[in-house]
């Protein structure tokens, strides 16, 4: 018993001994670094898009080496294609309820410098170079600077493309317009999404405004063009004036179109993704007022046919 004892007292001298050598002969900077955290499973949340601008959350969990502990603060430089897209720094706050650190990290990338690039990650499946300054508390040393350097399997989501290709007018009253419009959507990601939610609002200045949304869910394949149609009612704010001017030469109206739209991605490292778009363009009302008249006289045309073809039948 004793001699096992002893042995084992042995060993632990030796390993401490060991240890003491490793510190000694070991630069300082060196030996920190090799106690640096691990960082993994990497996903993108709280996505926000509008024309200038993409905000979203970045998720890392933090795996501890055997004496690195809590992250309290990072800054970070994420880059893609050797160009900056997301830089800035973040303090964390330790939850005695998580058995794993998670980091969330804000990112905003401004589309006119990121767009391109983007949409090149999705074709080429380019990695996100980040360069992590972590700050946490490790014994013998107090608090220290991590220097962490990883290619992240990070998919930022690129922006989808919303085009209005048509503007139909259905029907026009004196007081309000009834209208159909088709915007294409090109979707440029590896993942599917869903469309859960869109609303409009289209305005023709001091003509008319109107207020539509999609009445269903829209899928939306992977690297392809799908068309959406959303009906529309607008309310002409001075009939009279509008009819009579429309009706003496002001055909072409111009028009602003606001949408929001909550899409839902079919991934799991993609959350949802909140997107507003602004498009301008212009429609000839008198156009599609022929048109409209056209489709009725189609119509009527088509009823008395089919009541000529009826009738012999009754005789």
């Amino acid at each position: 018993m004793k001699k096992a004892l002893k042995v084992t007292l042995l060993l632990l001298l030796l390993l401490i001994v060991i240890a003491g050598v490793i510190i000694v002969t070991t630069p300082t900077k060196k030996l920190v670094s090799l106690l640096a955290p691990k960082i993994d499973n990497i996903r993108v949340t709280d996505t926000r898009i509008n024309e200038e601008t993409a905000t979203m959350n970045v998720l890392m969990d933090v795996t501890p080496s055997l004496v690195s502990s809590f992250v309290d603060s990072v800054t970070y430089d994420f880059k893609l294609y050797n160009t900056s897209v997301a830089q800035g720094q973040k303090s964390f706050e330790r939850d005695a309820s998580q058995k794993k650190q998670t980091m969330k990290i804000p990112m905003t990338m401004n589309h006119n410098k990121t767009r391109e690039l983007v949409r090149r990650q999705v074709k080429e499946g380019e990695k996100v170079r980040a360069h992590i300054e972590a700050y946490a508390d490790v014994p013998l040393f107090g608090r220290r600077k991590f220097d962490i350097n990883e290619d992240l399997d990070m998919i930022i989501p690129a922006l989808p493309g919303a085009t209005v290709s048509n503007i139909k007018i259905t029907d026009f009253g004196l007081d309000e317009m009834e209208m159909v419009m088709t915007m294409n959507l090109d979707n440029p990601n590896d993942f599917d999404f869903y469309i859960r939610d869109m609303k409009m609002t289209l305005d023709f200045p001091e003509k008319m405004s109107s207020v539509g949304g999609t009445g269903k869910d829209y899928l939306v394949k992977a690297r392809s063009v799908t068309s959406i149609h959303i009906p529309a009612v607008s309310d002409v704010k001075k009939p009279l004036k509008t009819t009579f001017k429309t009706l003496t030469g002001d055909q072409v109206w111009k028009y602003n179109m606001k949408t929001y739209m909550v899409l839902e991605p079919k991934s799991d490292v993609v959350g949802t993704i909140h997107m507003d778009a602004v498009k301008t363009g212009e429609i000839n009302v008198v156009q599609e007022m022929k048109k409209i008249n056209n489709d009725k006289k189609a119509e009527r045309k088509a009823e008395k046919a089919e009541k000529k073809q009826r009738k012999p039948e009754t005789e």
